[in-house]
C-alpha cells in the first residue's frame, strides 16, 4: 500500500495489522532529554514574552485598538493549543483506567489496546504541553503586569519622588 508519508502522523488510525503491533517498553527519559526539554521550554517562554511584549508595545504606540487585537489572537491561539491537547487525550478521563477496570464483556485484547492507546495518546502528545506551558507563562506575565505590577511600580515610585503624579519626572 502506497502512503504519502514516512513517518505516521499520529491522526490516522495504524494500518498495521494487531499482530504486528508490539507494546515496546516504556524507557524512562534520561537526563539530556530531560535538560533538552527544560532547555526548549525555557527558551520558547523568552521567545514568546518577547515577541509578544513587541508585539503590545507595537501596537499600543500605533494605535491603542490594536492591542486588543494581539491579546486576542494570543488568547485564540492558546485556547486553540489547550483545547487540541485535551481533545486529544481525551480530557484525561480515561487516564489511570487499568485493564481489570474496563467492562467484562471485552475481549482481553480489546483492554489492552484501550489501555496502550490511552498511554501511547499521552507520550505522542507530551510536546504539546512544551508549547502550552510557554503561553501560560506569558498569560500569567500579562495579568501580573496589568492588575499588579503597573499599579504598584506607579505608586511606589510616586511614593518616593521619582514621577509625579501627572507622570512627569
Amino acid at each position: 500500500m502506497f502512503l504519502p508519508f514516512k513517518k505516521p502522523s499520529g491522526f490516522l488510525p495504524d494500518l498495521k495489522p494487531k499482530e504486528s503491533r508490539e507494546s515496546k517498553p516504556r524507557k524512562p527519559m534520561t537526563r539530556e532529554v530531560k535538560r533538552r526539554l527544560w532547555s526548549t521550554v525555557i527558551l520558547s517562554v523568552i521567545l514568546l514574552v518577547i515577541w509578544y511584549g513587541c508585539m503590545a508595545v507595537g501596537a499600543a504606540t500605533h494605535n491603542e485598538a490594536l492591542i486588543y487585537g494581539v491579546m486576542i489572537t494570543y488568547f485564540v491561539a492558546f485556547a486553540a493549543m489547550l483545547i487540541t491537547y485535551l481533545a486529544y487525550n481525551r480530557c484525561f478521563v480515561n487516564k489511570d483506567v487499568t485493564v481489570d477496570m474496563l467492562p467484562p464483556e471485552w475481549s482481553e485484547e480489546k483492554k489492552r489496546d484501550f489501555v496502550e492507546g490511552n498511554r501511547r495518546r499521552a507520550e505522542k502528545s507530551r510536546w504539546m504541553v512544551s508549547v502550552i506551558i510557554p503561553f501560560v507563562v506569558v498569560f500569567m506575565v500579562e495579568v501580573l503586569y496589568l492588575f499588579v505590577w503597573e499599579g504598584f511600580l506607579l505608586n511606589f515610585f510616586e511614593n518616593i519622588g521619582w514621577i509625579t503624579p501627572e507622570g512627569g519626572q
